[in-house]
């Protein structure tokens, strides 16, 4: 705090107007001085409470880029740090042709999805993503027909030879899944949300394999060169919370090319774990 004390011993009665001006107008520059550096003490002072005092508010805008799990942004706008998941779940088909018969309780589906992603905000509690996952499906008839591939590279369903004693016939494949989905927090948690969007489908391997019994013992069929769509699109839903949900999806898209093969698509049930 700056003192300012002015003692003024005599005037000249023949001083003139203008030293007077001079004078006042010396005396208002120290006392505002004064003033400014009193306000400057207060709002440096390590007394002030650090809650009152005001920062900006983050905003997270543009794209953040991650890989498996989100650093902590401390920000008023939410974002799903746990979008990286785990999941499994069971398929059914979809628009059989006849003789196909997937069996729902063995056909599964095992999901690492948005091991990378970007993501960007869309209002205070909304986000949009963009993910990168890898996924093994595996469609698994066990009734008594079974997927033949024939010489011309063509796939039909067909009986068991006489007498033979299913075991399980196949199409597994595995590849890329690139979702686009709109993240959306529900309640006050912040580990709680629903997500919705298209799901694209880059599967660039497929393969067949057939089991069953004969009187000459264990018969495997297996053929890696099969004509399947590689590129398709579906559509999925999920509900977390705490860490923990259930998803749904959806693909119209039939899994082999109609040309080589019968026509089924599918839809997946299934649990999925947010990390």
């Amino acid at each position: 705090m700056i003192v300012a004390d002015f003692r003024i011993i005599s005037y000249n009665h023949h001083e003139s107007d203008m030293k007077r001006f001079s004078l006042l107008l010396l005396l208002a520059s120290i006392a505002t001085a004064s003033i400014n550096a009193q306000d400057t003490d207060s709002i440096n002072s390590p007394d002030l409470p650090v809650e009152n005092a005001k920062f900006p508010e983050e905003h997270p805008g543009g794209w953040n880029f991650d890989v498996l799990f989100s650093p902590k942004r401390e920000s008023k706008y939410w974002y799903p740090r746990e979008a990286f998941n785990f999941s499994f779940g069971f398929i059914g088909g979809v628009n059989q042709a006849e003789g196909v018969h997937l069996n729902m309780g063995q056909s599964f589906e095992i999901e690492l999805g948005n091991i990378l992603r970007a993501q960007t905000p869309v209002g205070r509690n909304g986000v949009f993503v963009i993910g990168l996952g890898i996924g093994w499906r595996n469609y698994r008839m066990t009734n008594r027909q079974m997927f033949a591939k024939h010489e011309d590279g063509s796939i039909s369903v067909e009986p068991y030879p006489e007498g033979a004693d299913p075991k399980f016939s196949r199409i597994k494949t595995f590849g890329f899944i690139l979702p686009l989905k709109y993240y959306h927090k529900v309640g006050h948690g912040r580990r709680t949300f629903f997500a919705v969007g298209p799901e694209l489908y880059y599967m660039p391997h497929a393969s067949l394999k057939t089991r069953y019994r004969t009187e000459e013992g264990k018969q495997t069929l297996k053929d890696n060169k099969l004509h399947f769509n590689k590129f398709s699109v579906g559509i999925g839903a999920e509900f977390c919370v705490q860490g923990l949900g259930v998803y749904y999806k959806y693909n119209p898209f039939n899994l082999l090319d109609t040309d080589y093969g019968p026509k089924f698509s599918t839809m997946t049930v299934g649990l999925k774990v947010t990390l």
